[in-house]
C-alpha cells in the first residue's frame, strides 16, 4: 500500500473520530440541560437586590495564587477566590485547609492582574467575618481601584450572611445542599421550594449560588431568580465547555457561569 494512501486513511480516522467526539459531547451536554420533570408550579416572582456588578458571564474557578490570576488575566471576566483564616485569624487566600500554611493575601492576588478594577471577584467565604475583617476585604480592594460592587461574596446563611446585608455588599447565597434532592416526591419539592423561598426573602441576595447540579432544579422551579452557577467536575479541556457556555449564555437568570481549569 503506497504512503500517500496510508497517511490519508489517518488523516480520515482522525477527522471522523474528532467528529465522533465532537458529536458525543454535544449530545451529552443536550441531555445535562434537559428540564426536570415539574412536581409543583414555577415561582415567577423571587424578590431580590439589584445586579450591580458587571455583566460578564464567564468566571474562573479556585484563583488562589498571583501565578494563576496572572496566567488567567486575559481568558476571563471574573475570578473565584476562597477565603479561610490562619491561627491568627488573619484572612488568607485557600480552598483547602493544608493551603492555608501558604499565607497568601487577597492583595497578592489583585497585584498580580494587569487592570484588577474590570474584574468581578467571587469571594467563597470559607470562614465567618468580623466587622473588622469584612472592612479589611473591602478597604483592600478599593486600594486597586477596585469598586465594592466588584464583590460578590458568597455565604451561607448565617451571621456571616446578615453583616454582607447590613454593610451594603453583594451577596451570594449559597443554596441549600439538598435542594436537588426531592426524589420525585411532590410534597418534598414543595419543603426545599418553600425552604428556598424563606432564605431569598429573608437575605434578599443578589443572586443564589448553586453548583450545576441543582441548576435544572433552580431554572425549573425559580426561572427568574439570579443565578451564579459553578461547575468544576471538569477541569480539563473539553468541548462540553463552550457547549455549557452557550446554554448559560441562553438564560438571562445566570449572571454567572463559573468553569474550571487544571492549568495553572
Amino acid at each position: 500500500m503506497k504512503k500517500s494512501r496510508i497517511a490519508w486513511y489517518i488523516v480520515l480516522l482522525v477527522v471522523f473520530g474528532f467528529g465522533a467526539y465532537v458529536a458525543f459531547m454535544y449530545v451529552y451536554t443536550e441531555w445535562k440541560f434537559l428540564p426536570v420533570e415539574l412536581l409543583q408550579e414555577p415561582n415567577l416572582q423571587a424578590p431580590h437586590s439589584a445586579w450591580t456588578a458587571t455583566d460578564d458571564l464567564l468566571y474562573i474557578h479556585k484563583v488562589n495564587t498571583p501565578r494563576r490570576a496572572e496566567n488567567k488575566d486575559d481568558s476571563y471576566d471574573g475570578y473565584e477566590l476562597d477565603i479561610q483564616q490562619d491561627s491568627q485569624k488573619n484572612l488568607v487566600i485557600a480552598h483547602d485547609p493544608e493551603e492555608i500554611a501558604d499565607g497568601i493575601k487577597l492583595a497578592e492576588i489583585f497585584a498580580a492582574v494587569d487592570n484588577p478594577a474590570e474584574k468581578s471577584y467571587w469571594l467563597d467565604l470559607k470562614t465567618d467575618l468580623t466587622q473588622a475583617q469584612l472592612d479589611q476585604i473591602v478597604l483592600t480592594a478599593k486600594a486597586f481601584g477596585i469598586p465594592a460592587e466588584h464583590l460578590l461574596l458568597e455565604s451561607v446563611p448565617g451571621p456571616t450572611a446578615k453583616l454582607i446585608k447590613k454593610n451594603g455588599l453583594a451577596l451570594l447565597l449559597q443554596v441549600p445542599e439538598n435542594f436537588d434532592k426531592d426524589e420525585g416526591d411532590p410534597k418534598k419539592r414543595k419543603e426545599l421550594n418553600e425552604q428556598l423561598l424563606q432564605l431569598w426573602q429573608e437575605y434578599l441576595p443578589v443572586a443564589a449560588s448553586a453548583s450545576f447540579g441543582k441548576y435544572p432544579y433552580l431554572r425549573a422551579y425559580f426561572p427568574n431568580m439570579p443565578k451564579a452557577i459553578y461547575y468544576s467536575s471538569t477541569v480539563r479541556p473539553s468541548l462540553k465547555k463552550p457547549f455549557m457556555v452557550d446554554h448559560m449564555e441562553e438564560d438571562p437568570s445566570v449572571k454567572i457561569f463559573m468553569l474550571d481549569e487544571y492549568t495553572w
